[in-house]
């Protein structure tokens, strides 16, 4: 983690999802795909994105499996198969292994932000993410970009090319003025532990926020999906000083903010207010695809901020 390179790295993401956007207008990335029944596999960032572009894939009618790269045995592939291996890197432990791991005839993907890597030199096909190199060592931009390339495997590339550009803008502005970070920072700061909850079809904002939490600053982070919040974390908020980020957008909202407000919960909201007494709210662009490529750079700056306040050296 370099923090100097890392809000450099942030900077960059407009510019690098209008690139991505010209490259989608130009090209199809999944046009060597030989198969619908596909397997999504990746760890961290890469499987938060899996997870997320899945759900919506196979709303559109692929035949999508996703599964952390780490699971053994787990989706075993074959002849009329592909697998669409993530890795930033291309040079995860776990992803290499459950390529290796595939049965004869899959048809290896490798969605890889270095082209010249392990998995990319394994695959039948390589599918570059044009996320650029992040030399803060975060992944910031390339969660983005296969958060967008996954989507566009099963939806149209024009209206994930549209959604990249808009994103783009809403970012600029956003890092341009940051002077909402201030009200973000006033909620979470005198939380030991913060909570990140987003809708399952958003759920790597919420699992990507606590993560950035947990690798810049590294302070405890928690990620949650909306509706199953109130059946594992609520019960936090009885016994602990409760502090959380909202990306709305859910249609159990509303069960959430009862507990939340009846707990006396601290609350920022991403998205549209929940009614929650006392809680921040940053407004964003009402289509899901587009929200999703914008929020993380809400728990990515506060990350960078807070690792500024109390600089972790780690060797």
């Amino acid at each position: 983690m370099k923090p100097d390179l890392f809000e450099q790295d942030l900077l960059d993401i407009p510019s690098r999802l209008h690139d991505l956007a010209d490259r989608l207008d130009a090209d199809d990335p999944w046009a060597a795909l030989t198969s619908r029944d596909v397997l999504l596999s990746g760890m961290g960032s890469s499987q938060y994105a899996a997870r997320t572009a899945a759900g919506w894939l196979r709303h559109a009618g692929a035949q999508i499996a996703d599964e952390i790269a780490s699971t053994d045995p787990g989706w075993l592939g074959g002849p009329d198969t592909s697998a669409v291996l993530i890795s930033a890197s291309g040079g995860s432990a776990e992803t290499l292994d459950r390529s290796a791991r595939l049965a004869d005839g899959t048809q290896r993907v490798a969605l890889v932000n270095t082209i010249e890597s392990a998995l990319a030199r394994q695959a039948d096909v390589v599918v570059p993410m044009w996320a650029a190199p992040e030399p803060g060592e975060v992944a910031c931009r390339s969660y983005r970009h296969t958060v967008a390339l996954l989507l566009a495997m099963g939806l149209p590339r024009q209206q994930i090319a549209a959604a990249c550009r808009a994103a783009a803008e809403r970012t600029a502005a956003l890092l341009a003025d940051t002077s909402w970070i201030d009200a973000v920072d006033d909620v979470l700061a005198p939380a030991e532990t913060t909570y990140w909850i987003a809708p399952a079809s958003r759920i790597g904002s919420a699992l990507q926020s606590a993560l950035m939490m947990r690798e810049v600053p590294r302070r405890p982070a928690v990620g949650c999906e909306t509706g199953d919040w109130s059946h594992v974390d609520v019960y936090l908020t009885l016994t602990t000083d409760y502090r959380c980020v909202v990306f709305t957008g859910s249609r159990w909202d509303a069960q959430a903010a009862d507990w939340l407000t009846n707990r006396g919960s601290a609350v920022f909201c991403v998205g549209d207010p929940l009614g929650v007494p006392g809680e921040g709210v940053l407004p964003m662009p009402s289509d899901p695809v587009i929200r999703m490529l914008c929020e993380p750079i809400v728990a990515e700056l506060l990350a960078l901020r807070w690792w500024r306040r109390n600089p972790i050296e780690v060797a």
